[in-house]
Parts: C-alpha cells; structure tokens; sequence
C-alpha cells in the first residue's frame, strides 16, 4: 500500500483524477456520431425537441419551455442538449453529446461521493480514485454515456444527491443542495421515481438520529421538495405521464396461468446473477433481443470485478463500518426496483443503471484491500502482485474495446439494434428530390416520423414522407421509395402488374442489404 500512496502522495490526486477524467472523455466522446453506428428514434426525439427549444423556445408540439415534452416526457437530458445543438447544429454528434458530458460529469461525482463515505479513512483518496477509474472504464457506464437516452442524467444527479446529503452530517445547508439534486434526478427517468424515494426514505431511517435532530429543518426540506415534485405529480396523475408505465407493467399485462409474485421476484434476483453482471449482460439475457442495451459476450461488470466485489464487503463488515455497509447494501437492494415490476422475462441494463455507482464504489474498496494485503508480502512480490493486478485489468479493458469498437457495430445495427441507414436515405432522397414530386420512406422504423422530423432538419427535404401502412402507389405522381424488402413484397400483392426497379440498396456494416430505393414501374 505504501508504493501507491507514494504514486498518488507524488503526483497528487487531482491530477491523477484530471487523467481519469480526460480518458473518460475520450471513451466517451470517440467516433460518438458513427457508434453506435445507426441512431434509435428516441435519440432523434431528444434531438429534434432539443433542436426547437433551442431555436423557438418551444418543443416539438409548440408547448413554451414545458416541464415534460409529450413526445418524449422526460426533460432534463433535452434541456441539457438544448445548448450544445444549439452552438453546434443539430445531428448525432451534438445531440450524443450531453450524455457523453454528463457520464464524464458522474466520474467527478462518483470521486467526491466516495471521498465523503470514507471521510474518517486515511486511504479515502485512494478508493475515491479507484472508484472513478472504474466507472471511466466500466462497459455499463460507457454503453449509455455514448448515446442520447436519459439515463445518464439519472445516475448523474442521484450521485450528487447523496454526496450532498453525507456533506449535510456536518454541514446543514447541503440538505436542500441535495434535494434539488434528487429531485432533478426524478425529472430525469421514469425508474428514478421509483427508486429515489425509496432510497431517501432508507436513507433518513440510516441515519434517523440525524433527522431528530434537524427535524425542524427537514420537515422545511420536505416542503421543498414537494414544490419541486409538483410538476411530477401533475404530470403522472392528471396528464399522460402514466401511459409509459401501463405499457411496460407487469400488473396489467398477465398472462393466464402467470404468476405476478413470482415473476417479480424473477427478474428480481435476476439482476444479481453472474450472466447479466459477469457473463453475457442484458443482451444475453432470456427474452431479451435488443441488441441496444450491451455487446456480445460480456456482463455490465468486468469479471475481475467479482472477487473484488466480495473482497470489498468482507472489508466492510469485518471494519464494521455499519453506516457505509448500510448505504451501499440499500443501493444493491433497490437498484432493480425500477425493471422488476416490468414485462421483462429478466434484468435491462437501461432500468437498473443506478447500481452502476455501488458496484464501483465497492469494487474499489475490495482493491483497495487487496493491496493492504498484497502490502504484507515482501517487496519483490508484493510488485508483482500489483504487477499482475494492473495486467489483469488492462487485459479486460482492452478486450471490452474490442467488443464494443470492433465487432459491436456489424450486429448492432438493425431494427432491433440503432436502426442504421436513415440518413443515408435521407442524403440519396435529398440529392434526388427536383427529379421526383414525392420521395417516400418505409413505415418499418420504430416511430420513424421522429426520425424524419430530425433528419429534415438537417437535410431539408420538402418532399420526403413517411410511407403510409399498407402501402399506397399514386400513378399520377412521380414517387421515389426507400423500403424495405417487406415492403416490395407488400406492394406486389396489392399491385400484382407493378414491380420495383431498384436504383440503390443501402448494406447494414456486415454487409446485408437493409434498405432498396428505387420506383414502382409496370412489369
């Protein structure tokens, strides 16, 4: 332990973190427009609503500066990519790129979250910076911190929330800090209004002393707060903030001979098993066929991760450090609230992202124990166990980059992937709209007029449509289809004398054939 205290006593932890932090960036930031290669409709949404805000000061519905977008709901990441489209224009690249921010945001609020837990240890830079290291590198983080969904902004703000909260034990005026901070983490994603009341109320019981203490302050603390949820509350009750809800909820979508209890306590454990944490993560797990969520065969932790994971919780127990132990077992415990109640046969990486910061946080402490007993040897093996350690970690590390890098995106970009190949229609439509009275995209996206209204910002094609379901052939007007084979062998059986002369064809990365632009003609 002595030989890394001397690194980071020598070379000091801000700049150590300031390294962390470039190197997340980096992962963060890299190729973001081309990987995922593709760009899912509810990016698009975040980005064409972010796009208005920003040039109108409305959202897409022309509703001035609204609390929840109707399209899209939750606020905070549109908002917070309102600016960035705003300097840069709108396209995948700014609209990714608040996300990207953010998740280097949360590596600082992790370091600070950890320093605060372990305030009273000598060691409490080392396993803050550790902490931050791994959440920098960690495939979980990193998969979600690359695109324009709202998760990010989630993790985010809860981080901040409980530092606040812990900086409140000995200086009072942070508790309304961290409910503000709390409170935007609800506005942020729909598991966060699950989650973060249960874990503030577990919290206050963690250290209820502290709350008789305060109580006059806090009941004031809880007045605030619900001023700051009433927009929430109006939203889930008396508007249409429930409708996400009843799509996805187990309770009003059983099946005959389904049993709820069991189902919930299914997917429950789920989320702890090796297969979704170590092994194959949400996109080997049953049932599940997105391929959005994680690459290919690895788990949302590194394996390495494992015994350090229980390393880390013997420490804590054997040091009987009962207030720590009990955060961080509250947040393990609650982590899946947000995806157990769900139609989901088992564990999603998108609602369960909050435990990302406990698996972190608890994975360093078990390194930072590791090297106090790797500290007992003598000095040549103590090196080579460090040695051994930093190879370890920089093995898995670069096998994740391949992963992700190298072979995520020849599988990933499909329909049930990132959707690949709509501004490649848009740019060969565009270059061939003055020869054409109507230039017609097929139906089969997942919500494929979010990703027209995007995409005619940025091209501005006045003649591009969205294809009508079934499909319908106007011979009086000259029309430019980009569809799929599906809709080639639609169209056939309502217009048995038309075929299609393909022009173009647009390949998926591996080479597949995804899209067919081209004209209806007599046969």
């Amino acid at each position: 332990m002595k030989l890394i205290s001397k690194f980071v006593n020598k070379y000091s932890a801000q700049i150590i973190l300031g390294l962390i932090i470039c190197l997340a960036l980096i992962l963060r930031t890299y190729n973001l427009d081309k990987n995922p290669i593709g760009f899912f409709t509810d990016e698009a949404s975040i980005g064409y609503n972010a796009y208005t805000i920003a040039t109108q000061g409305a959202d897409q519905n022309g509703t001035i500066f609204p609390f929840f977008i109707r399209s899209f709901a939750n606020p905070i990441i549109i908002y917070a990519s309102a600016p960035i489209v705003a300097l840069l224009g709108l396209s995948e690249f700014s609209t990714r790129l608040s996300s990207a921010l953010l998740g280097s945001l949360t590596i600082f609020a992790i370091y600070f979250l950890s320093k605060e837990l372990f305030s009273k240890y000598k060691y409490r830079n080392h396993i803050a910076l550790i902490s931050a290291f791994f959440l920098a590198i960690s495939p979980w983080h990193i998969h979600f911190s690359r695109v324009a969904f709202d998760l990010i902004p989630f993790v985010f703000f809860a981080t901040l929330g409980l530092y606040f909260f812990l900086k409140a034990l000995n200086n009072i005026k942070f508790l309304f800090i961290s409910t503000f901070m709390f409170a935007l983490g609800a506005y942020a994603y729909y598991p966060a209004r699950i989650f973060i009341p249960l874990f503030l109320l577990s919290t206050l019981i963690v250290y209820l002393q502290f709350v008789i203490k305060n109580k006059k302050l806090f009941i004031l603390n809880f007045i605030f707060l619900g001023i700051l949820l009433i927009p929430i509350a109006k939203h889930m009750f008396f508007q249409n903030g429930i409708d996400r809800w009843n799509q996805v909820d187990i309770f009003t979508h059983v099946e005959k001979g389904q049993s709820v209890p069991f189902h919930i306590l299914n997917n429950y454990l789920s989320h702890f098993s090796l297969d979704f944490l170590f092994l194959k993560g949400d996109v080997g797990m049953p049932g599940q066929f997105v391929t959005r969520h994680s690459v290919h065969n690895m788990g949302e932790l590194y394996f390495f991760q494992l015994p350090l994971l229980i390393l880390g919780f013997w420490y804590l127990f054997s040091k009987r450090e009962k207030r720590i132990l009990s955060l961080i077992m509250l947040w393990f415990i609650l982590y899946p609230v947000g995806s157990m109640f769900t139609l989901d046969e088992s564990a999603q990486a998108t609602r369960s992202i909050i435990g990302i910061i406990p698996f972190q946080i608890l994975s360093a402490i078990g390194l930072y124990y590791l090297l106090i007993l790797f500290s007992k040897f003598k000095k040549l093996l103590n090196y080579f166990s460090i040695f051994s350690i930093l190879i370890i970690i920089f093995a898995s590390f670069i096998y994740y980059l391949n992963l992700y890098f190298i072979k995520y995106p020849l599988y990933s970009s499909g329909y049930y992937g990132w959707q690949y190949g709509y501004r490649s229609i848009m740019d060969t439509l565009k270059r061939q709209s003055g020869n054409f009275d109507e230039m017609l995209i097929t139906h089969r996206f997942n919500d494929g007029e979010e990703l027209l209204k995007f995409y005619n910002v940025v091209y501005n094609c006045t003649n591009c449509r969205g294809m009508s379901n079934p499909i319908f052939i106007d011979k009086t007007r000259k029309q430019l289809f980009a569809i799929r084979q599906a809709d080639i062998d639609e169209a056939q059986k309502i217009y048995p004398q038309l075929s299609f002369d393909i022009q173009q064809t647009i390949n998926l990365p591996n080479g597949e054939t995804e899209f067919r632009i081209g004209t209806f003609v007599p046969k």
